[in-house]
């Protein structure tokens, strides 16, 4: 069929993506007892989100169809038992179903180390079919770390097991809240070891990550604001020299590189010129400077990638609301938001 191409995708005469040039994402239920498996089911049950990619939903078959009856969805499920044999078929939605938890133990809102199990065992198969080229992007549901370490996967967080699982070396995280882009420097390490986390190369790599990331989700040249470490910007060295050693110097380096970056600025303006609209991005020096900011704009929106992987992967900028597991009252906004970004980050070709 005769089209156009755009973005590494084939578009027909009609404007509809062709079907084949999709991205192939698998998509993780997440921690079972809490909303993950909900806010995948909604997003899936919409024609306007299946047409963003070809997905593959990895978890428990019991667990998919319980949750889909209570939200009163009618979903037809292509059932397989790996990514290998999705059909990918208009009418229905491939699900790998490992079969792993157990009634007897299940319950929402409640953390058990036999679901947390299940949980990291649907990321596994995930990455392996990524690894393998089954794959071109993950989407992980939202996760319960105390269920994921009490079931054996002792890690600090997602981005530690992806990178175990995948032996990549150099992963990192950012953020995406409608159109902000965000990305700290050091992220879930202790507060006293942060200063000794932001050296010019920390600082330069961030920089020019977000900015890869950005120019290939579509961004032609993002404005880049970077955040100071210390209160007022360091004042001039009075109330901290790391401005001056290490942030300062990688932006000017940045920007001899042609990226279009700026500050460092106090951190407790920069969000508000961010959404004055003078950035499209910002590079903050830890965890809570860039993600305090992001949860006021809103929470239950956006997304958090995780790159430096074999493929792009991204979760919801929420966590598993206990509160409202199994009730079918979930909001899928923030999941949405992450299939979109990672299908388009995925786009082949």
């Amino acid at each position: 069929m005769e089209g156009k191409v755009f973005a590494g995708l084939m578009w027909s005469r009609t404007g509809r993506l062709e079907k084949d040039n999709l991205p192939r994402i698998a998509i993780t239920m997440g921690y079972a007892g809490g909303i993950g498996p909900e806010t995948v089911v909604k997003t899936l049950s919409t024609p306007k989100n299946r047409s963003l990619c070809r997905p593959i939903v990895i978890g428990d078959s019991k667990i998919i169809h319980a949750i889909a009856k209570t939200c009163g969805l009618a979903i037809s499920w292509n059932i397989i038992e790996s990514p290998e044999q999705a059909e990918f078929k208009p009418e229905e939605i491939d699900l790998v179903d490992l079969h792993n938890i157990s009634g007897g133990e299940f319950e929402y809102a409640k953390v058990i180390p036999a679901v947390g199990k299940a949980s990291g065992e649907y990321l596994e198969i995930a990455w392996k079919a990524a690894m393998n080229g089954i794959v071109d992007g993950v989407v992980s549901g939202t996760l319960n770390k105390e269920a994921l370490h009490k079931g054996g996967y002792a890690f600090r967080d997602e981005l530690e097991l992806f990178s175990k699982i995948t032996g990549s070396q150099w992963p990192f995280s950012l953020g995406v809240t409608g159109d902000l882009w965000c990305i700290p420097v050091t992220d879930h390490i202790s507060f006293k070891a942060i200063a000794q986390g932001i050296t010019r190369q920390s600082v330069l790599f961030h920089i020019t990550a977000i900015n890869q990331k950005m120019r290939r989700y579509g961004f032609d040249r993002p404005r880049i604001a970077v955040a100071a470490l210390n209160v007022h910007g360091g004042e001039g060295g009075l109330f901290g020299n790391e401005e001056k050693t290490a942030i300062t110097p990688a932006i000017e380096e940045a920007r001899n590189l042609g990226i279009e970056v700026s500050g460092p600025f106090p951190a407790d303006t920069i969000f508000i010129r961010a959404q004055n609209g003078e950035f499209d991005s910002i590079v903050g020096m830890y965890h809570d400077q860039i993600n305090i900011g992001r949860k006021l704009i809103g929470i239950m929106k956006g997304t958090t990638l995780f790159m430096g992987l074999p493929v792009p992967c991204g979760t919801t900028a929420h966590g598993t609301a206990f509160d409202k597991a199994g009730k079918g009252v979930a909001s899928p906004t923030s999941m949405e938001d992450t299939l979109r970004i990672v299908s388009r980050l995925s786009q082949r070709g």
